[in-house]
């Protein structure tokens, strides 16, 4: 959208990143696929699992709650990573935070990656694990209580994967509902199958390609690894025509200085008009994940304060009548 080019223009700091940054700022933090022990946190009861994909896979899960908390609502996040790297590591620090200050538990999914394992098994992997939170022994196992709240969401590629898993979750009649969809810095559909109606306000994906961390040409990169058609409805979930009924709220963090800004604008927009409480927040001048790669900016604990807040939003009683 041309209106929203103002937003690409970096924040000072990222101007000739990283030679920019505030002195003894830590950046470059790079995604992997590393493999922690965890690391025990006071507050928090911090522990890993797995579960049988279809294939008999074993998924492994990491859940964090506060100490001592029980009936929780459900956050089911799905890391970033272009569908070929991150990890349960990936997003620690984040999980971490938010199950420090909100009274949730999060289950964060080791789904497995690609070019190993191109599309759809990440995708598969991740509806396996999202329809095992609905059951008995899901309930059980963390000690949750979905009729409180059930959120599902992701960063980059797992923002992706939420789209997807949300309506075909709706679609097969699925309970108890999802209650609220949480997308950061996400993607929807291949560029190249944009829809008519939409190309013209989808324009950034053409224009940026000079930001730190995501371009147009990475794009490209990692859709080849991953081996999805470019129109198949679990890569591209922007095709499909209506979204009435997928959660009562969603919230999109989008970055300014992303090539994925205007797709997270127009499906802001789309879940609006098809009924659901949407707040979003545009960060000016920031690139793809950037509380990834500099956790410690103050824009990064802005970001932090922002999602911790959305997250109480989206547990709280929707106001509209669906």
């Amino acid at each position: 959208m041309t209106e929203y080019r103002q937003y690409a223009v970096p924040h000072p700091e990222w101007i000739d990143f990283p030679n920019n940054l505030p002195p003894g700022t830590r950046h470059g933090v790079q995604m992997n696929r590393e493999r922690k022990d965890i690391s025990p946190d006071p507050a928090l009861d911090i522990f890993e699992f797995t579960i049988k994909a279809r294939d008999f896979y074993n998924i492994r899960l990491r859940a964090y709650r506060r100490k001592g908390r029980s009936d929780l609502p459900l956050f089911l996040y799905m890391h970033g990573g272009g569908f070929m790297t991150g990890s349960l590591e990936t997003d620690d620090r984040s999980c971490r935070v938010l199950a420090t200050e909100v009274d949730v538990c999060i289950l964060s999914i080791e789904y497995q990656l690609a070019p190993e394992h191109q599309f759809p098994v990440g995708f598969e992997n991740c509806w396996d694990v999202l329809k095992w939170c609905a059951s008995t022994a899901a309930k059980e196992k963390m000690s949750i209580d979905l009729s409180r709240g059930f959120i599902v969401g992701g960063t980059s590629a797992g923002a992706n994967f939420t789209a997807g898993l949300a309506h075909r979750y709706r679609d097969e009649g699925l309970a108890p509902r999802i209650t609220g969809l949480i997308f950061w810095a996400g993607s929807w559909c291949h560029p190249d199958v944009r829809p008519a109606h939409l190309k013209p306000r989808i324009l950034s994906v053409d224009e940026i390609d000079d930001a730190p961390g995501l371009t147009k040409t990475s794009i490209e990169y990692f859709w080849k690894k991953y081996g999805a058609p470019k129109d198949d409805l679990r890569y591209s979930p922007l095709l499909h025509e209506e979204w009435k009924g997928v959660a009562k709220k969603a919230y999109f963090a989008i970055c300014g200085w992303d090539p994925r800004r205007d797709e997270a604008i127009v499906f802001a927009d789309i879940l609006r008009d098809n009924g659901l409480e949407v707040e979003d927040r545009i960060y000016a001048g920031l690139p793809h994940g950037f509380w990834t790669t500099c956790p410690e900016l103050p824009v990064s604990k802005a970001w932090e304060d922002d999602a911790v807040e959305k997250i109480k939003w989206a547990l709280l009683q929707s106001s509209k009548v669906s």
